[in-house]
């Protein structure tokens, strides 16, 4: 991996990426504030999700054929397109154009970024690649939610909404200014002069059902923690985002070297190990009697999603022919996508007509199921040579 191109495209994400924990926490409650209903708040993160469900695999597809370079660039303008719809928001039709601008923001980022990583990344450089752009991505949005609560503390919620997406319009901005200026195309024409024929060999759709379950056990409680710990503590938005703080700084910082270990070790133990953990300490977060606790346990459970996440993406990439890595890559992220649509419905019902606390034990056997799936299917699953890949990188 040049060290010219480490930073180029490393600093575009970095500014893309501040507005996430924010409107993550923050979308709900402003949504709230305007009188709109729980349906029609459900239905933005549909839009989100069905954008993205429909638009990835299309932009790897394009990555193959056009290029990476102006797909990635053109990602910032969507989001700071989205971030200024969401500054003047004043009712659902706003949130609906946002999130469907955010939708194909997102699509395009982290389709070409990752397709990226895998072309100027060495195959033993990978994992540390792709942990590299995890923790990049992290640190931007923790930044990003420093302005935002910030502003919050300051003023109304009204104005500082506007504010803060504001800001973030021009941090967007700002990245595709620098992508434009600083990221350089890393397809190659000659390895895509003859495209070969895409072929489902086993290890690869056998990842892509880990991507699947594993997206899908994430997302299965990620519309309903946040409501569980508020209404079991009582708590205002802001402290129970100042709870999960510790846990963004493992995102922050642990994904780099998760990724080495997955060059060093292999893929298949430390994607094992890593969701097994998650699925342990999620079992666990709904018993604890004190915040505190849950706080303690969900850094846990962001430590094994962090040790996860960078070696099944640098496992895809490394199955992947280097002449269709943008359409595999693509396909990771519609597989992933399915499996984050269809996870919020699940974990839903179990928890409005089953348990609450059964949603969080369900999450955690899947994971668990999941990990051993992962261990038997790629623990032998030997990486491609470096000489092998240099062609395409």
């Amino acid at each position: 991996m040049s060290q010219v191109q480490k930073p180029s495209y490393l600093t575009a994400v970095f500014l893309g990426s501040t507005a996430f924990v924010f409107l993550n926490f923050g979308l709900p409650v402003r949504a709230d504030d305007l009188g709109i209903d729980a349906v029609a708040i459900g239905g933005m993160y549909s839009v989100f999700t069905g954008t993205m469900l429909l638009v990835r695999p299309l932009v790897g597809y394009c990555l193959d054929r056009f290029g990476r370079r102006w797909f990635f660039i053109f990602a910032f303008l969507f989001y700071a397109a989205a971030m200024s719809v969401l500054s003047r928001s004043v009712d659902i039709m706003d949130f609906y154009i946002a999130r469907f601008l955010q939708g194909i923001g997102a699509s395009l980022m982290w389709v070409s970024a990752r397709t990226i990583v895998a072309d100027v990344s060495d195959t033993n450089e990978r994992g540390i690649g792709m942990g590299r752009l995890t923790t990049t991505s992290v640190r931007g949005s923790m930044m990003g939610a420093v302005y935002g609560f910030t502003l919050i503390g300051f003023m109304p919620m009204q104005q500082a909404w506007a504010w803060a997406f504001g800001g973030y319009a021009l941090m967007a901005l700002a990245g595709f200014l620098w992508a434009m200026a600083t990221v350089p195309e890393t397809r190659i024409v000659e390895v895509h002069a003859v495209r070969p024929k895409f072929e489902w060999s086993a290890p690869l759709r056998r990842v892509m059902f880990v991507v699947f379950l594993s997206a899908f056990a994430s997302a299965l409680i990620e519309p309903i923690y946040l409501l569980f710990l508020r209404n079991k503590f009582d708590l205002d938005i802001s402290t129970l985002a100042a709870a999960f703080l510790p846990a963004g700084l493992v995102f922050a910082f642990l994904p780099r070297y998760a990724g080495q270990w997955s060059d060093r070790w292999g893929r298949g133990p430390v994607i094992a190990v890593g969701i097994a953990f998650a699925g342990i300490t999620s079992m666990a977060l709904p018993f604890w009697p004190s915040i505190l606790l849950v706080a303690a346990f969900y850094i846990l459970f962001s430590v094994g999603w962090a040790m996860a996440s960078p070696a099944e993406e640098a496992l895809v990439a490394d199955l992947a022919p280097a002449a269709l890595r943008g359409s595999v890559m693509g396909a990771k992220e519609a597989a992933a996508g399915v499996g984050a649509a269809l996870g919020p419905l699940a974990g839903g019902y179990v928890y409005e007509y089953w348990s609450q606390e059964l949603a969080f034990v369900f999450n955690g056997l899947l994971l668990i199921t999941t990990s051993m799936l992962a261990f038997v299917w790629f623990r032998g699953v030997e990486f491609r040579s470096t000489a092998s890949q240099s062609s395409g990188s």
